[in-house]
């Protein structure tokens, strides 16, 4: 554990002290008038934030595309490339080595998909075709990869078209929660994919309809925070309990932003970046055993429309935009946790 010593008298003006990637503030005495009251020096854990590091970047930049954890891999299919075309690419992260490699593309360009990995094989769940978010351009495909075979098949179409929700995997099954349809009202649909019987079924809705939302799997639950409406950003954090198909309100995000990420590490709720207005570098987590937040160290880079992946005791943050709207990046940075 890296540490400051710190002593501390009358607080008036602020010092910053940097180490690493994290950076502490400290406000210490100024003079003026009688004699300061002094505090004894303290311990201030300066890595207990979080350390980032840089990985190797993204091939070529690309936003709106979140990621998925494969047989030690992650894989970053489709999302919206510098000319702001919809994206067929498929690119895989090996963590161990540090490299990418590419893998066979999508059947066709997607972004604002759904991302998941369930039973050995990948999946592409709806998402907007080349052309969107124009009317009419949210998909309701789903496309499988088989990495043993390195081919994509398709498969049962999801129960209507949607983009910009969250694909996520519980128990075998994956959960397709919220998101829009071409420009409409945001949507509180909450759908569960079954990859061996190839079939959906409708479940009970998510409370607050949003798009642009963050979801994880944490625990015996699936927690789904932020997104926006029509009105903007919002806070919310709910809990979806898949074995008994009810939701629960949970403490709010502290920040309010959408075109987020989330990952789960040791059984907390890690929720990066976001955008509107610009784009925010916030790092927050949310600890299910005190139900409260902290602040941890801030995304180096800021961005929005990213992947968010856990490996072992790491979570890799790939690719986003790094203004609102198009401008994406091949930035690839990675947080670890002591």
């Amino acid at each position: 554990m890296r540490t400051l010593k710190i002593a501390a008298a009358i607080l008036c003006y602020p010092i910053r002290h940097t180490a690493g990637a994290v950076a502490a503030f400290f406000l210490v005495g100024c003079g003026g008038g009688g004699g300061a009251p002094t505090i004894p020096p303290v311990d201030v854990d300066l890595t207990a934030q979080g350390t980032w590091r840089t990985c190797a970047p993204l091939p070529a930049p690309r936003q709106e595309m979140p990621a998925a954890l494969l047989g030690g891999r992650v894989y970053t299919p489709g999302g919206l490339d510098a000319q702001n075309n919809a994206s067929a690419a498929v690119d895989v992260y090996d963590p161990a080595t540090d490299t990418w490699a590419a893998a066979p593309p999508l059947p066709e360009g997607r972004h604002h998909a759904g991302i998941a990995a369930a039973n050995g094989r990948l999946y592409v769940l709806g998402g907007y075709r080349p052309g969107g978010p124009a009317p009419g351009s949210a998909s309701d495909t789903v496309f499988e990869f088989d990495p043993a075979r390195g081919s994509w098949s398709q498969k049962a179409p999801m129960p209507a078209p949607r983009a910009a929700h969250v694909a996520v995997t519980f128990g075998g099954k994956i959960f397709c929660i919220g998101g829009v349809q071409s420009g409409d009202a945001a949507l509180g649909v909450n759908a569960v994919y079954d990859p061996t019987a190839d079939r959906w079924a409708a479940l009970a809705p998510m409370p607050t309809p949003r798009e642009h939302l963050a979801a994880a799997v944490v625990g015996s639950q699936i927690l789904v925070v932020g997104g926006r409406t029509g009105a903007g950003n919002n806070r919310e954090l709910e809990a979806y309990n898949p074995a008994a198909n009810t939701w629960e309100s949970l403490p709010p995000l502290p920040t309010a932003r959408s075109g987020l990420a989330a990952a789960e590490l040791r059984g907390r709720l890690y929720v990066f970046d976001g955008e509107i207005p610009g784009v925010f570098a916030q790092n927050e987590q949310y600890d299910p055993a005190s139900r409260s937040w902290r602040t941890l160290a801030p995304m180096p880079t800021p961005r929005h429309g990213m992947g968010a992946v856990t490996v072992g005791g790491t979570i890799f943050v790939i690719g986003g935009g790094t203004v609102a709207g198009l401008a994406p990046a091949n930035t690839n940075e990675a947080l670890t946790i002591p």
